[in-house]
């Protein structure tokens, strides 16, 4: 490497609309406007960080500012576009809005605005991350953006639109830029390290794609890493070792342990994968990544361009088992920042998968006390039966005989008392919790389910709610429309009450005095997700 080394970001910095990577639907307006020399005089990008804002907007200043004319295409040869290029053009005024939030600074910079350029076309100010603005210093711009001179352009750049006054929004041209696609990352980090002459392996470049989840800067930042650590190479097992990673056999093979539903070899290896030290909040996005894969190897039968161990499981998991284990999948990722750690995390989740299989709901005893629509002829025989199958409390019991005693359903309340006291399981559990009902005519019950939980939504998941209402409710048939909730849901009702009594507990332990001398004796701040109740400390 040489003496002064440069980073991939800045050195693979595109210098025009052509070298520009995505973003095709921006670059398009503009190189019609520019060709056409019809330029607005203010210009909004916004997105997220590394998909290109700024760089658009040095693109643009150049086309405009270029010695050789107004153009889509600036020479990028003369005194003009290399200055703009260095970062030492006097006409391209660039401004941290971040560290420069107060209206003096503003005012100070806009008075210079009536002042004609010193050797371009035109004066550029290139505001980012403008949303850090004052209310003050947004006024102070606004009457500059309302009638700005002739020769002035605004270029305008954010990661939060919505903290911009409509006033600005509504005087400037908005550019939405989009996260960049795993192709389209992967194959610029493909073309950098041809460019460097380096060696590489194509699935350790499809990691780094993977992680810089649509932002270039990202993931360019990950490849200067992965070059240092790889002393100029880059390979999975070194990525492996500098991210820990979990090893794709290794992923598979936790697949078909699912397949098995074998909670004790899962648990025994979720346990040897976090002796190594392996990150396995990583494991369980690779996990999901795997479910899609499968599920579009299920759909798309190409057997040709997929492994064969992924050819495998696809025969082995039905479509709906699939299904059920990526939704899981997905909100275990939410549940994993809540999780007391990542190992307890991840092994809740792959019991959860191997808990809601439909083919669980139907083996063993249940706890929960048999039910008949009709019956004091059956009542020896119940007798009989074990502890277990008792209500555990006088009031459960009241509620099951008024059940009992009701024989129909009228409302949301009276279908969440049911959804209590049947004792559905697994999966039907997950799936009554979260519907809503809208009526019980001629034996037909009718549910709205939430558009979220629409994958758990198997014919045998129906049967086995259909079998449990029969208990109670002979000859019940159920109709279910996916749809929206609205928080009416009793798993949605449930977790409103968790949060607001965890902002609660955290409320009533953040107000003690001997806790605010604490962080004011030893100037610090106390963990938020530290904060548990006794009852959830004792659980840990």
């Amino acid at each position: 490497m040489s003496e002064h080394y440069e980073v991939l970001a800045r050195k693979y910095r595109p210098h025009n609309f052509k070298e520009l990577v995505g973003q095709s639907h921006t670059v398009r307006t503009l190189v019609n406007a520019l060709d056409n020399n019809n330029l607005h005089h203010g210009f909004l990008f916004t997105g997220t960080r590394g998909v290109g804002k700024t760089t658009i907007a040095r693109i643009f200043a150049k086309s405009v500012n270029c010695e050789n004319g107004v153009s889509s295409n600036p020479c990028g040869k003369c005194e003009t576009c290399i200055e703009i290029d260095k970062g030492q053009s006097v006409d391209l005024i660039e401004l941290d809005a971040a560290s420069h939030t107060g209206v003096d600074n503003m005012r100070e910079i806009l008075e210079n605005a009536q002042y004609t350029p010193t050797k371009n076309l035109y004066k550029i100010y290139l505001i980012d991350e403008v949303h850090m603005l004052s209310k003050s210093s947004f006024n102070a711009l606004l009457k500059t953006l309302e009638e700005p001179p002739k020769h002035i352009k605004f270029l305008l750049a954010t990661t939060d639109p919505k903290k911009l006054p409509i006033t600005i929004l509504s005087r400037c041209l908005q550019f939405n830029l989009n996260k960049l696609s795993h192709d389209e990352i992967f194959n610029h980090l493909k073309f950098i390290m041809n460019e460097e002459s380096l060696e590489f392996e194509e699935d350790a470049l499809s990691k780094i794609a993977d992680f810089g989840n649509g932002s270039m800067r990202d993931a360019l930042s990950l490849l200067d890493q992965s070059i240092s650590y790889g002393n100029g190479s880059i390979k999975v097992s070194d990525l492996k070792a500098m991210l820990g990673l979990v090893s794709h056999n290794e992923i598979v093979h936790l697949a078909s342990l699912l397949v098995r539903r074998d909670a004790e070899e899962i648990l025994s290896f979720v346990r040897e994968l976090a002796h190594k030290g392996e990150n396995l909040t990583n494991a369980l996005k690779d996990l999901t990544s795997l479910f899609h894969k499968i599920a579009t190897t299920q759909m798309v039968n190409d057997t040709k361009q997929i492994s064969p161990e992924i050819n495998d499981l696809a025969s082995a998991i039905s479509s709906q088992d699939l299904q059920l284990y990526y939704q899981i999948a997905i909100n275990g990722q939410k549940d994993m920042y809540h999780s007391p750690s990542e190992q307890i995390g991840l092994e809740m989740t792959l019991l959860r998968m191997i808990a809601f299989h439909p083919e669980n709901e139907g083996g063993g005893e249940k706890k929960t006390l048999k039910l008949a629509p009709t019956s004091n002829t059956k009542n020896k025989e119940t007798s009989n039966k074990t502890n277990q199958e008792k209500p555990s409390t006088k009031a459960a019991a009241e509620s099951i005989q008024k059940i009992e005693n009701q024989l129909d359903i009228k409302s949301q309340n009276e279908w969440e008392t049911i959804i209590t006291e049947l004792g559905f399981d697994g999966a039907a559990k997950m799936l009554v919790k979260n519907t809503i009902f809208n009526s019980y005519k001629d034996q037909n019950l009718s549910l709205t389910l939430s558009d979220d939980f629409v994958n758990l939504l198997t014919q045998k998941t129906k049967s086995s709610i259909e079998k449990t209402l029969n208990k109670i409710y002979p000859g019940t048939t159920l109709v279910i429309d996916p749809g929206q909730t609205n928080g009416s849901s009793l798993s949605q009702k449930e977790s409103v009450k968790k949060e607001e009594k965890r902002k609660h507990t955290e409320s009533q332990f953040l107000s003690d005095d001997g806790l605010k001398e604490l962080q004011e004796v030893f100037n610090s701040q106390v963990d938020i997700k530290s904060i548990k109740s006794t009852k959830e400390s004792d659980n840990v």
